[in-house]
């Protein structure tokens, strides 16, 4: 296994980029154009990403077998779509996985002296955080915690994550006309933001494989940004979890294990924390001198990136405060709900709104050099169209009623 691990971290890239993006010319050069003299950073990460994946697929097992013996199962009811008792220990499996992966990465590279930086204090920052809502989304799991004691509980985590790993929104960068933030309202906007993305992926898992869809495609997107920043730590994280994540899916969609709470609102604050920091760091390159892989309006396309959650969420809060509802009362009125009435299995929804992110984010993407305002406002009106799926649903709802 050492040997394996060896020959993939003192591989060496000799790559010349001569093919434009037809997005962004720079991200192609930056990434061919990766130094790897002492430590590839790019084959590190692509190691990590395998050893996580079978690392996972060697515990997921072991938690489905001991979720059965000790009967910590998510029970069929009016409102779910399964049919029999399934295990709910997925977040408790991906965690244990990366911590697992994770530790063996750095020990064998400190074992080998290999130079890397190692942000110790963000890693344990992060994963201090992400272990706290493991268990107490399998608390919630178990238990069924008030709405209030949730949130009340991601407001804490969220202020962990921010001071611990030194992550928050301190600029609007123009959007609105708004550039620097107070301290003080940097913090409550970033808590704001860290507790809604938790609850937005939270929420949409709903069906087989959603979440984790959506979480794995932002995780990538984020280890890809921090590899072109030499942001070893937090690509490495990224990585780490994707594979995590694919090893999962691979059990979620034969419907043998799922997220469960403990699972979406940690995969929450893992994709928080990657806002938070694609965000800090673009602030602290330098456009001019061209330091590092530079994107412009990278809220914006942030904002594609995890738009599906965050509209969702916010249509389903609004239809239930038009109702006279509870804003976190459940019920059957998501938009991956809608998906499934228009006869798309679990698996076809999934694909769909993957397919979606993807053509939303590469939207945003090309068009970062706009205004900040306008291509906010463009991004906002392509990404609700996904509302017609809703409306769709709707209409064939009152079509078989007549």
């Amino acid at each position: 296994m050492t040997g394996i691990f060896t020959f993939f971290l003192l591989l060496e890239i000799n790559t010349t980029a001569c093919t434009n993006d037809l997005f962004d010319v720079s991200l192609l050069v930056t990434l061919l154009s990766k130094s790897t003299s002492v430590l590839p950073s790019l084959y590190l990460c692509l190691s990590v990403f395998v050893f996580t994946f079978f690392i996972a697929q060697w515990f997921i097992p072991q938690s489905i077998r001991f979720a059965n013996r000790f009967q910590l199962m998510d029970h069929p009811n009016t409102r779910k779509t399964h049919l029999k008792p399934t295990p709910i220990l997925g977040g408790v499996s991906i965690f244990i996985s990366v911590i697992f992966a994770l530790a063996l990465t750095v020990s064998f590279l400190f074992v080998n002296s290999f130079s890397i930086d190692i942000n110790f204090k963000r890693i344990f920052g992060l994963f201090s955080a992400v272990s706290l809502m493991v268990f107490f989304g399998l608390k919630d799991d178990i238990f069924d915690v008030s709405p209030l004691e949730k949130v009340v509980f991601q407001i804490i985590t969220a202020l962990f994550v921010i001071i611990s790993c030194e992550v928050r929104i301190e600029s609007f960068d123009g959007l609105f006309g708004v550039y620097e933030l107070s301290t003080f309202f940097s913090y409550v906007f970033s808590v704001f933001v860290f507790v809604t993305v938790v609850n937005a992926f939270n929420l949409i898992d709903g069906i087989d494989g959603l979440s984790a869809s959506v979480g794995l495609v932002s995780t990538l997107c984020f280890g890809l940004f921090f590899f072109l920043n030499d942001l070893v730590t937090q690509s490495v994280i990224m990585f780490c979890y994707s594979g995590a994540l694919v090893s999962f899916l691979i059990f979620n969609f034969k419907k043998r294990l799922f997220l469960g709470d403990n699972g979406s609102m940690s995969l929450g604050v893992v994709i928080a924390f990657g806002v938070f920091s694609v965000i800090t760091t673009t602030n602290e390159l330098n456009p001019v001198e061209r330091t590092g892989y530079f994107i412009h309006n990278s809220s914006v396309i942030i904002l594609a990136l995890i738009s599906f959650p965050l509209l969702d969420t916010i249509r389903v809060f609004c239809v239930r405060l038009k109702q006279g509802k509870n804003p976190f009362s459940p019920d059957r009125n998501h938009l991956h709900h809608h998906l499934i009435r228009l006869k798309l299995s679990h698996f076809e929804s999934t694909f769909l709104v993957v397919t979606y992110t993807l053509i939303l984010t590469s939207v945003a993407l090309a068009l970062n050099s706009w205004n900040i305002t306008s291509h906010f406002f463009v991004v906002l009106l392509l990404s609700s169209f996904i509302y017609l799926i809703s409306w769709a649903s709707k209409k064939k709802h009152r079509k078989y009623n007549k």
